[in-house]
């Protein structure tokens, strides 16, 4: 079964080390759990159960949000070959996936161009 939640994108303003920690601090120092995260080549996906309490922590530390989005959520189970499946019906559907990564819980964070036709293909 797919949910929907909440994608912030955020951008570490120096490659150096110790920006993500800041970022991961913020959050944590506001009492913010993180559902899921990932860091790509200086722009941090943030994944919580409350995206506007995230982003007030995220920017007063200084960062900055530069996206928000829904993004589907879909439990995966721990074996060969279940994360191809979900991604095959994806494909099949023709649905076009802008990033994805892996949260807490065992469960794929998918954003599509089409939150609707991406949602759809995962309860057909």
């Amino acid at each position: 079964m797919a949910h929907i939640a909440t994608d912030l994108a955020v951008t570490l303003p120096d490659d150096r080390p110790g920006m993500l920690l800041k970022a991961l601090h913020a959050l944590s120092g506001e009492g913010i759990n993180l559902e899921g995260h990932a860091e790509m080549e200086g722009v941090v996906h943030v994944l919580t159960t409350d995206p506007e309490a995230a982003r007030d922590a995220l920017e007063t530390a200084g960062f900055r949000v530069v996206r928000e989005q829904q993004v589907v959520l879909v439990q995966v189970e721990d074996r060969a070959g279940s994360a191809a499946s979900i991604f095959r019906r994806i494909a099949d559907a023709k649905v076009n996936i802008r990033f994805s990564y892996l949260a807490t819980r065992n469960r794929l964070v998918i954003a599509a161009d089409n939150l609707q036709d991406l949602t759809a293909a995962l309860t057909d």
